[in-house]
């Protein structure tokens, strides 16, 4: 088949790519690199800042529309936001993809208006999220950091339920966007496909957790809230005055996706999410190289998967710092518990994340 790619997020469709590739598919990836971590593309759709960036983007892409963005079998937008640009703009461009290709997926893969609308509303999909706990919305969603307003606004919601209910179907990244998607368009075709990881160009390493261990505190700068990156970082800081002959915590801003890789290779423990079910990229990529993640790792989750045996994952207490913290105190404290989790990381990631394994997940989804 011949597919585009359009859009991208920490890397997931360049990974999604060499899957499909190593099952003998054509791929094109057309993306803005996810802005800063500079991923790789075929096609590249940046945007310079302001009004007139969004003005010469929407030129470029017209002009591509006829050419290089047409006569795909099969075109998967990575969010209803593939691009940069204003709703208005962006239906204009779904139509015309929908007239010059076959069939058209959607994957839900982050934040979109569906999502946000759904875990502020009346009867969230899932128990707890950066967005509600329960049925009570958090601090993060009445904070100006979220953009609530803006991911909630009359024109964006239209769009975004255009593009759900004219694509051809929807392939989840994640658990948490799995429940959501079904609860607010339980007529669309749903597959789950989860987050592709290229284990095959990552070392399996083996680290000496009997060490000092290096704690990669792998926020996105900007996110904190979101993700309660903000509150693992205190945490993590009151165990290293605590304990300061086995922590060192690694600090690094934001920084290109194949440095990061890198940095995360060389940490015992990385620090990821506070609020998710699930592991996503950051996570998937330390456990692929026996990196140690704190990070999303609930029953549902494993149920869902089908994992009844490997637990690779520090699964935080979303509502109970303190617990938190003397269940992360303890692991620190057990080398052999590290070493553990460490080598059923990578294992974990090629049973249930290796990108050909996704990538059959999504060709299942296409058929």
């Amino acid at each position: 088949m011949k597919i585009l790619l359009l859009g991208d997020a920490s890397n997931y469709n360049v990974a999604l790519g060499e899957g499909l590739k190593a099952l003998g598919h054509s791929v094109t990836i057309a993306s803005d690199g996810s802005k800063w971590m500079k991923t790789r593309r075929d096609i590249d759709l940046s945007r310079r800042n302001g009004k007139l960036g969004g003005a010469l983007l929407y030129i470029r892409i017209k002009a591509m529309l006829d050419s290089c963005l047409s006569g795909y079998d099969v075109v998967q937008l990575s969010s209803p936001g593939f691009v940069r640009l204003r709703p208005k703009r962006l239906a204009k461009i779904f139509k015309h993809l929908k007239q010059k290709n076959g069939k058209i997926f959607l994957t839900a893969l982050g934040t979109d208006n569906a999502y946000v609308r759904n875990l502020t509303g009346e009867k969230p999909a899932l128990a707890y999220s950066e967005w509600n706990n329960g049925d009570k919305i958090t601090y993060w969603a009445v904070s100006p950091e979220s953009k609530g307003s803006e991911w909630l606004a009359d024109d964006l919601e239209h769009y975004t339920d255009m593009v759900y209910e004219n694509v051809d179907g929807v392939v989840s990244a994640l658990y948490e966007y799995h429940r959501v998607v079904q609860a607010e368009f339980p007529d669309i075709p749903l597959h789950y496909g989860g987050i592709p990881i290229v284990t095959s160009a990552l070392p399996e390493v083996k680290h000496d957790f009997d060490a000092p261990l290096n704690i990669l505190y792998a926020a996105h700068r900007g996110r904190e809230g979101e993700k309660g990156a903000d509150r693992l970082l205190s945490i993590l800081q009151s165990l290293a005055v605590d304990m300061p002959q086995r922590i060192k915590l690694v600090m690094p801003e934001n920084m290109p996706y194949d440095r990061f890789v890198n940095v995360l290779g060389n940490s015992h423990v990385v620090s990821d999410q506070l609020y998710s079910y699930t592991p996503a990229t950051t996570a998937l990529l330390a456990m692929a190289m026996g990196t140690v993640p704190i990070s999303g790792g609930e029953e549902e989750y494993y149920d869902f998967i089908g994992e009844h045996q490997l637990r690779p994952i520090f699964n935080p207490t979303p509502d109970n710092d303190q617990a938190t913290m003397r269940r992360l105190a303890a692991l620190i404290s057990d080398p052999e518990q590290l070493k553990k989790m460490s080598d059923q990381g990578r294992q974990f990631v090629l049973r249930h994340n290796d990108a050909p394994i996704v990538a059959a997940r999504f060709l299942e989804a296409w058929s």
